[in-house]
């Protein structure tokens, strides 16, 4: 699966990422792409999209966007009306809040709060599962299905003991042990989804593909989606 050479990835790397899966994932996507410790370090790869990934706890993730620059600049990023996608804890910073080690604020560009999965078995949620997407809502559908309207949903890795539930960005909703979460959320440019796209086999890493090219095509350079 080739990409329009128009789409260029900017990945944020702030030091709590798996940046080799993704890495990976995009060279079998052949997107073109960049990792980046700063933002400052962008200005000559001129990204169309940012990638924000993260693996590990909220605060310290947080404490890292703020001390590297990067708070700020995604923020601004997200205002100018540009693409940002997030993976994972780079979707939970996205949103209001963490209650992990404490309550942290986070970029509030999605509305959503952060909450231990209370209910759930075993604690990491860890493995294989449904992401559905959120009835009633065409755009996250639509994000969902990579610009095909009317997805059924998919089957994702998941490894998180945090999530967000109830948010009105919701794009996809996941249940374990009867407990339902947002899996993905998004509102216009931002968009993220809990689990990892690049570790769930060749049809995560098509997922991907095709949810950075809906979200390049609607806000990047190209803005040629009209769904």
């Amino acid at each position: 699966m080739i990409r329009d050479n128009d789409t260029a990835v900017g990945v944020v790397n702030y030091g709590l990422g798996n940046i080799g899966n993704v890495r990976r994932a995009l060279l079998k996507l052949g997107i073109r792409h960049e990792a980046f410790s700063s933002p400052e370090s962008m200005a000559e790869f001129a990204p169309s999209l940012l990638l924000l990934i993260g693996v590990g706890a909220f605060r310290p993730a947080m404490e890292r966007l703020v001390s590297s620059g990067w708070k700020d600049a995604l923020t601004r990023w997200a205002q100018s009306g540009r693409p940002l996608l997030g993976i994972c804890l780079g979707m939970q910073l996205l949103c209001a809040n963490s209650t992990e080690y404490g309550t942290t604020e986070g970029l509030g560009l999605l509305e959503g709060d952060v909450r231990k999965l209370s209910g759930v078995k075993k604690i990491p949620h860890m493995g294989w599962n449904r992401a559905e997407p959120c009835g009633g809502e065409f755009e996250g559908n639509c994000f969902m299905a990579g610009g095909q309207n009317g997805s059924k949903g998919q089957d994702f890795y998941f490894v998180h003991s945090f999530a967000v539930r109830g948010s009105p960005h919701c794009a996809a909703k996941t249940e374990v042990d009867g407990v339902v979460f947002d899996s993905a959320l998004r509102k216009e440019n931002v968009a993220g989804c809990q689990f990892h796209p690049e570790r769930s086999g060749p049809e995560g890493v098509s997922f991907l593909g095709r949810a950075i090219s809906y979200m390049d095509g609607k806000y990047g350079r190209g803005r040629t989606s009209s769904c």
